[in-house]
């Protein structure tokens, strides 16, 4: 996704944009794709510097890691960056380490991939859940105890932690 800095003449700019992403190309593995995804920015321009800050949001289908239904979800990050005319050498982007983006004068086009994958892949939770009171799979016969009851008994545990049992009585 590019952003021309020659399309917009007066400041501040709000945009919003609504684009397809493919899961692959922002590195969501096991993530599936349900609706476009949107990106609203603000752009300031003070001097010869752009203040860029934004959002990005997308519709997903996950795998909840308890009972491993699928389920509807949205990723949400912010992002925010600085671009600067870098010196003369530069003949296309160079994205310093605290989040500056330098480029040519000539050419004032930035990529926002990067930008956008960043802060997709910090959204994603370590552990998807369906619902906060999802109570996962049995452990012994794997029936989903969301839908279903099943009749296993959880075995008593080793003798040889009877020792500690005693002490939390």
């Amino acid at each position: 996704m590019n952003l021309d800095l020659r399309d917009f003449t007066v400041f501040p700019v709000d945009l919003t944009i609504e684009s397809e992403a493919d899961a692959q190309e922002y590195e969501l593995a096991g993530i599936t794709v349900r609706d476009l995804m949107t990106v609203k920015m603000n752009i300031q321009k003070v001097k010869e510097e752009y203040y860029c800050q934004g959002m990005v949001r997308l519709p997903v289908e996950e795998e909840c890691s308890r009972c491993l239904n699928l389920f509807e979800a949205e990723l949400s990050g912010d992002f925010s960056f600085i671009v600067k005319t870098g010196p003369p050498e530069i003949d296309s982007v160079a994205v310093a380490e605290d989040e500056t983006i330098y480029i040519n004068t000539h050419q004032p086009v930035i990529e926002l991939t990067d930008t956008i994958r960043q802060s997709l892949v910090l959204a994603i939770p370590m552990k998807p859940l369906c619902s906060e009171d999802c109570r996962g799979l049995c452990p012994n016969c794997g029936a989903n105890l969301n839908e279903e009851t099943c009749e296993c008994r959880l075995e008593d545990s080793d003798e040889r932690w009877d020792g500690l049992k005693d002490l939390l009585e």
